[in-house]
């Protein structure tokens, strides 16, 4: 088991709530910064834990909770507590103004917004110590305490589905770090364990991300793959929207987001066939695909439209997950491609799930759904000239605007095999689709085509289902060097920084801290500054550990 073992900029640091009580409304998390080690917190102003090792550090294991090397060992304790010891004493620096107390071998720091403490012991030529927000210590640890710790956290590694390709060893350990520690315990309207795709910047919960995080779990753990469903469908309001955004105080936004959740739920189902678990949960995915039909058909012809908001330059399609795309530059109202395959594929696995709860109404209804849906599909977006899907005008008018969601309804299996023929010659033109790390959001003759998020770039998430739809249509080589290409160049960019990203250029040249992001970055990335590409991504990881274990589901 090789674990990740490289310090760089930009990765999360923080307890998880996959091993006890976190709070997502007082979170304690850190974001590593270059020096080793430096670990910022978010507050209002930053505040860091500075232990001067040198650049020179060798470092053993870099987790989301643990940094282990030669003489030196930092690990979260609980939810607002880090021991340790190294070489050398730590040090609390802050932004803004700070009034320290001492009180033998504790330092009490006090800030405008909580109050931290640190203790100290020098033992055998190291510094042992304890480091808390908002709960007082003064005891540093014992060896004997530290390495417990440290074996509690390999633990969990050990138990975790083996790699099954040594090229992505390191990264594929990564990646389940990653998922671990973007996990909360339950806390306010929550009543469960949820997943947030990032605790810095975002530490909100999302639909689809829940969903596709609930995926990578339900291989090694579907107790929280379940949660990951049940945490999204509890914010649910009475009449079936759920917010695309949620906290612990429930969802805040008037938006939703694409319907995956019950293609989620079969996928863990098929795991352990838990009919219980979909009693649970069917009404509520019912609910929800109901009020999108009802909510976001507005020319009442079976296909659905997106929430824009046109006057929104950088994000004019939240609602979609592809915030900033060019799809979306039409000012006019238009039948989307992808919202429309979303609602058919999810239509159809919860006629599925209905089936084996042997509700045949419920059943026959959303099968019906789904085959009328594919039908308008295939009748009213596809072009058979172009041998693409496109979104549609009200005014019955194609917009010709190709984007990887052109394919998608290969990945839900709606397309004929001829139909899927000529998706796939699209798909494999260098000059547009297959470039270096596939699949650009928009093709690279675009006149669109930017390194900015949805205007370019490469998302893992739509690689995989495009993974999913090529396999489905027989075209099993090409899946594979889609796979490959893919992997290689996450694995490229995680070598170089440690860290995976949110999405990808897709000529596969321009590390992606410096990537646009709904704008220029400035030259050192650093979020508060201008959000970049967002690292320790939670989606990708997930989509990253499916690829590299051939996880087809």
């Amino acid at each position: 088991m090789k674990l990740h073992n490289k310090y760089a900029y930009g990765q999360l640091f923080c307890y998880s709530g996959l091993d006890g009580t976190t709070s997502a409304a007082d979170d304690f998390v850190a974001m590593l910064l270059d020096e080793p080690i430096t670990l910022r917190f978010h507050f209002e102003k930053t505040v860091s834990l500075k232990i001067p090792v040198g650049k020179n550090a060798q470092f053993e294991a870099v987790t989301g909770d643990m940094l282990d090397g030669k003489d030196f060992f930092v690990g979260f304790l609980n939810k607002y507590t880090i021991i340790g010891k190294a070489p050398v004493a730590p040090v609390v620096e802050t932004e803004g103004d700070h009034r320290s107390v001492f009180e033998g071998a504790t330092e009490k720091i006090h800030t405008n917004f909580a109050y931290f403490y640190l203790t100290t012991e020098w033992r055998e030529g190291a510094c042992y110590f304890t480091f808390s927000y908002r709960t007082s210590n003064t005891k540093a640890p014992t060896q004997v305490e530290l390495d417990k710790l440290k074996k509690k956290r390999l633990a969990y590694f050990k138990c975790l589905p083996i790699c099954r390709d040594s090229k992505y060893e390191q990264l594929y350990y990564k990646c389940l770090s990653i998922n671990k520690e973007n996990v909360y315990s339950a806390e306010g309207v929550i009543p469960c364990r949820w997943t947030t795709p990032d605790r810095v910047p975002h530490r909100f919960m999302w639909i689809w991300d829940s969903a596709f995080h609930s995926m990578a779990f339900a291989e090694y753990n579907l107790d929280m793959a379940k949660d990951c469903i049940r945490s999204i469908l509890s914010v649910q309001e009475d009449e079936g929207f759920i917010s695309h955004m949620s906290g612990v105080y429930g969802g805040f936004s008037n938006v939703t987001q694409p319907q995956v959740l019950a293609w989620a739920v079969w996928n863990i189902y098929k795991k352990d066939e838990d009919t219980a678990f979909l009693r649970e949960v069917a009404p509520k995915l019912k609910k929800l695909l109901i009020w999108t039909m009802r909510n976001r058909d507005k020319n009442g012809n079976g296909l659905l439209e997106w929430f824009t908001e046109p006057n929104y330059t950088e994000c004019k399609c939240g609602e979609s997950g592809l915030d900033n795309s060019p799809r979306f530059d039409f000012e006019n109202d238009m039948d989307a491609i992808d919202f429309s395959t979303y609602l058919c594929n999810d239509a159809r696995y919860l006629a599925y799930i209905y089936e084996v709860l042997g509700d045949t109404e419920n059943a026959d209804y959303f099968r019906n759904v789904h085959k009328e849906t594919r039908e308008k599909i295939n009748a009213l977006m596809w072009s058979e000239e172009d041998g693409l899907y496109y979104d549609r005008l009200f005014d019955g008018t194609l917009t010709g605007v190709a984007s990887s969601s052109s394919f998608l309804p290969m990945f839900a299996g709606l397309c004929s095999q001829e139909q899927a023929e000529k998706m796939v010659k699209a798909l494999l033109d260098e000059k547009s689709f297959w470039t270096a790390m596939p699949v650009p959001s928009i093709p690279k003759n675009s006149p669109y085509y930017d390194v900015d998020m949805w205007r370019g770039c490469s998302w893992l998430n739509i690689n995989y289902f495009l993974i999913l739809g090529l396999r489905k249509y027989g075209y099993t080589e090409i899946a594979e060097e889609l796979r490959v290409r893919t992997l290689d160049a996450v694995n490229k960019w995680y070598l170089e920084t440690g860290t995976v990203f949110e999405f990808y250029d897709a000529d596969n040249r321009i590390c992606p801290f410096h990537l646009k992001r709904k704008g220029e970055q400035p030259e050192k990335p650093d979020y508060r500054e201008h959000v970049h590409s967002i690292s320790d991504y939670n989606w990708t990881a997930c989509f990253i550990e499916l690829l590299i274990n051939e996880i087809y589901n």
